[in-house]
């Protein structure tokens, strides 16, 4: 009987507001699409995650070179306590919700005030909350397998042999560390991937269209910060040698230019 009335929810659902059912496949596209294309099929070496892995990797590749380790592993301590806020905050925000649930009644008194709002029925209003809890809770063990691949990272970095003679036949050690770390940052960016989206699924308590224009927005500030924002310019810079070199040369035409208008003067 519970399966029976189940399914006629979900009719009913079909059938009232095929509004609000596009809108949920449109969010779903783009929310678990973006993440497989981004992390399984587009290998841009001048995208944000790769540098950061090119970077871990230097890092990883400098502990070997420390007795004293404990700067890095207060780096990583640092990491793990962002990552256990935006965790201990999606308890908060998914008891939030359910606070909602209980008081249903009220909260739609005040979405159908609102001049904009669309006047959705019961059935609808559990299912776009429904929506909200399922996402926080995808983010919330998106982040605590974060913390724990930390962990392990934590134990890769104190297990790590200190080379006294040639380093390089420990680079392996240093590169299984690096990559631990960068899988830890690949579930915390999928986490935090899911709160930019969760932003979108509140307008969808207002209104159906609001909530695919603004799931539209949330693509594109993500795509602009992952690999079109200042810091992917910042990390692709060329390294420090050659910005050196390139200092050097500046200052070189400069002086020549100083004295070859010197010279006009005259």
């Amino acid at each position: 009987m519970d399966l029976e009335l189940f399914f006629l929810s979900i009719k009913d659902f079909i059938q009232t507001s095929p509004t609000d059912l596009v809108a949920l496949g449109w969010f779903l596209f783009c929310w678990i699409g973006y993440s497989l294309i981004v992390d399984n099929y587009v290998h841009s070496s001048r995208g944000l995650s790769a540098r950061m892995y090119l970077y871990r990797i230097q890092w990883m590749t400098n502990v070997l070179s420390r007795e004293n380790r404990v700067v890095d592993v207060n780096i990583v301590s640092s990491l793990h306590q962002s990552i256990a806020f935006f965790a201990s905050t999606s308890i908060l925000i998914i008891a939030g919700i359910l606070a909602i649930v209980g008081a249903s009644d009220a909260a739609l008194d005040v979405i159908r005030e609102l001049p904009c709002a669309t006047q959705p029925t019961i059935a609808i209003w559990y299912t776009k909350l429904a929506l909200m809890v399922i996402v926080f809770v995808y983010a919330y063990f998106k982040y605590t397998w974060a913390l724990r691949q930390l962990n392990y990272a934590n134990i890769l970095i104190g297990a790590m042999p200190q080379p006294k003679e040639n380093m390089d036949d420990y680079i392996p050690a240093s590169r299984r560390a690096a990559m631990v770390l960068t899988m830890s940052a690949k579930h915390m960016n999928r986490g935090l991937r899911t709160y930019y989206f969760a932003l979108g699924g509140i307008a969808w308590l207002l209104n159906p269209w609001f909530f695919m224009i603004a799931t539209s927005c949330i693509v594109w500030i993500i795509y602009r910060r992952e690999f079109k924002s200042d810091i992917v310019t910042v990390l692709n810079m060329p390294s420090e040698e050659k910005i050196l070199l390139s200092e050097a040369q500046f200052k070189s035409d400069l002086k020549s230019e100083k004295e070859s208008s010197d010279r006009s003067g005259e």
